[in-house]
């Protein structure tokens, strides 16, 4: 039986996901029509990305000062605040380009500012709820209502798209976020770890200390590079609505499809992790993992069958699922209870961050070297990471959840 707590958790992490989902579906999807630039898309993960990556050291250490319920209370009022304004620049610049663009560039920016607390105080939330040696199964679970809400997300994005337009599409993802803010309230509090008395110097002392922690756990280390590399430049996700509109001629309701394919194949792959959680090799299935994602990601940016594509990205989605599991129990199961605020922060830095630069670098990329090319060198990119992961990371090839 689930502890009640863990569903509200699961509750508030389904209904953001969709909404978030959606929310990225649709403006992807509308400033690429608006705009017909592939550079665009890229400029719309830069500008989500960039606060993240400046905010996410700070922000473990303000979530590990903090209650945390208060912190994802006040993360996802924010979101469902944004969206409003989202609704009335849908509302107020669909037939202006260039207001429609940067206004989605800042609403965007400020719920990449806000949302760097999140990921730090829901491991945190996640870790005073479940018992330690439930960790790796519960993980699995905590993943897939993300990932289910990965997969319903893009298909509703794209399904509310073709029936009713982007201004009562936006509409839902606010009504689906008042769920989320619902959800955060009925969770337990979670008490600060951290008491002392704030100030200046020990703010940036307790910050180097979770960088340091990070980088002298080669384990870890090895785990978020590894991920880093492989989404920043595996970002073949960025550039759907140019495979959906001008490779594949698939339109709106095929985008939501292929939107859906990759975190289908996570889904999958998360409930058969729930039932048979990894413990030995889980060092070397990281690795492989990562090594079939690059490859599946080349046999996308060369199909021009529909079929060929989802079946593609569902691949994607069920090997990249084996890396957020592994890497995601590891950060809970290394990390001191003190600190996994700050090491989270960390991770954020690195890991979450990266898919948005990934947009970016994918972008730039199909801008200047064809969307098919650059897609293809992302995922060859990934292949050289890995390989240079099993020569030089033997840390985390040797890792096991478990040792008999």
């Amino acid at each position: 039986m689930m502890p009640k707590s863990f569903l509200h958790l699961l509750s508030f992490r389904f209904f953001t996901t969709v909404a978030m989902q959606m929310k990225m579906t649709i403006l992807s999807y509308l400033l690429y029509k608006v705009t017909k630039e592939p550079l665009s898309l890229g400029l719309l993960g830069l500008y989500e990305a960039l606060p993240r990556i400046v905010m996410s050291l700070p922000a473990g250490y303000i979530v590990e000062r903090m209650e945390k319920r208060k912190a994802l209370s006040f993360v996802v009022t924010s979101y469902f605040l944004l969206s409003i304004l989202l609704v009335m620049a849908v509302y107020l610049f669909q037939e202006n380009p260039i207001f429609l663009k940067y206004s989605f560039f800042g609403i965007v920016f400020v719920m990449g500012l806000i949302g760097s607390l999140g990921p730090s105080a829901s491991v945190s939330m996640f870790s005073h709820i479940i018992p330690k040696d439930q960790t790796p199964r519960y993980s699995a679970i905590n993943s897939n209502a993300w990932q289910i809400g990965a997969i319903l997300g893009p298909i509703l994005g794209g399904f509310l798209l073709y029936k009713i337009g982007e201004f009562y599409s936006i509409i839902l993802v606010s009504c689906f976020l008042s769920i989320s803010v619902f959800s955060v309230f009925l969770l337990p509090k979670s008490p600060s770890h951290n008491t002392l008395p704030f100030s200046i110097s020990n703010s940036i002392a307790q910050i180097k200390e979770g960088l340091e922690y990070v980088f002298n756990n080669k384990i870890l280390l090895w785990a978020i590079s590894l991920d880093l590399f492989a989404v920043l430049f595996g970002g073949a996700v960025a550039l759907l609505p140019v495979f959906a509109e001008d490779i594949l001629h698939v339109g709106a309701s095929g985008y939501g499809m292929l939107k859906a394919a990759m975190p289908l194949g996570s889904a999958i792959m998360m409930f058969f992790l729930a039932a048979k959680p990894l413990h030995k090799n889980a060092g070397k299935w990281l690795l492989i993992s990562v090594f079939f994602f690059g490859i599946f990601t080349i046999v996308f940016a060369i199909s021009k069958s529909i079929y060929i594509s989802l079946a593609a990205l569902f691949l994607i989605g069920a090997f990249d699922a084996v890396s957020v599991i592994v890497r995601g129990t590891l950060l809970i199961m290394e990390t001191p209870e003190n600190m996994k605020a700050r090491v989270t922060s960390v991770n954020q830095m690195f890991i979450s961050s990266s898919n948005e630069i990934g947009a970016f670098e994918s972008g730039i990329a199909a801008q200047y070297m064809g969307t098919i090319r650059s897609v293809i060198f992302g995922g060859c990119m990934t292949i050289f990471f890995v390989i240079l992961a099993f020569a030089k990371g033997k840390e985390l090839k040797n890792f096991e959840f478990e040792k008999n």
